[in-house]
């Protein structure tokens, strides 16, 4: 078998880093957890990034920067912790948004509200899909740094529910959605029910039983049956 180049083994770096610190946050991942991971020494490691900081630096860079199509110059340096951050925030800025609903809550008249919230819906499922094992390094890891926590919680996840709470009780103030008790539970519920089936549900035991196109059409079309008026 041919021996991993320096890029090869940067990639696999960046791809058990992704997986390692998801599954187990910031604070109880080791670089031995990862290391093993590519079957790489301890020692070898630091050839490639000066420290765990880098590392987990290299996960967001590698994902939401350029990318890693060529060798940049390594050891990759140990990073100042705001400019962590800035890459996450400027990556989910550009990645994760969520323009039609943003283009929704200005418009008090759609022409066809079936349309523009199976349109919401899909767009949220699609990004939470592409992008769920980030999501799942930043919500593991958010505990230990509080800067990724007041960024992704306080800002980002509960900006994008209370942007849609807004507009499903807009919607409802016209009649074209069923009016909720609470609107912020009811986007609450809408999140959950997508996020479970984009991300969540692709580490329970019985993600096997469950089609990726079918999930992701049934929960549109169940938001849909349960949300919007009859004849709409």
């Amino acid at each position: 078998m041919a021996r991993a180049t320096q890029l090869e083994r940067l990639q696999q770096l960046a791809e058990a880093a992704t997986t390692t610190f998801g599954r187990l946050g910031y604070r109880r991942t080791h670089m031995a957890d990862v290391t093993t991971a590519v079957g790489m020494s301890a020692g070898a490691v630091y050839t490639y990034v000066e420290s765990k900081e880098a590392l987990f630096h290299l996960v967001f860079t590698s994902a939401f920067g350029p990318g890693l199509d060529s060798l940049p110059p390594l050891p990759l340096a140990t990073p100042a912790p705001e400019e962590t951050i800035r890459v996450i925030s400027e990556g989910l800025r550009k990645r994760a948004g969520t323009p039609l609903l943003r283009a929704a809550v200005h418009d008090d008249a759609p022409t066809d509200v079936r349309a523009e919230l199976t349109a919401i819906i899909d767009e949220r499922y699609s990004m939470i899909e592409g992008l769920w094992p980030l999501l799942a390094v930043i919500e593991a890891c958010a505990a230990d740094l509080p800067a990724l926590e007041e960024l992704y919680f306080q800002g980002g996840r509960r900006g994008h529910i209370g942007q849609l709470a807004r507009y499903l009780d807009q919607r409802a103030a016209g009649g074209f959605l069923r009016a909720m008790p609470d609107g912020a539970v009811a986007a609450r519920i809408v999140t959950e029910a997508v996020t479970w089936f984009a991300w969540h549900r692709r580490n329970d035991r019985d993600a096997a039983l469950y089609d990726d196109g079918l999930a992701r059409r049934t929960v549109i079309a169940f938001v849909c049956s349960a949300l919007i008026e009859p004849g709409r």
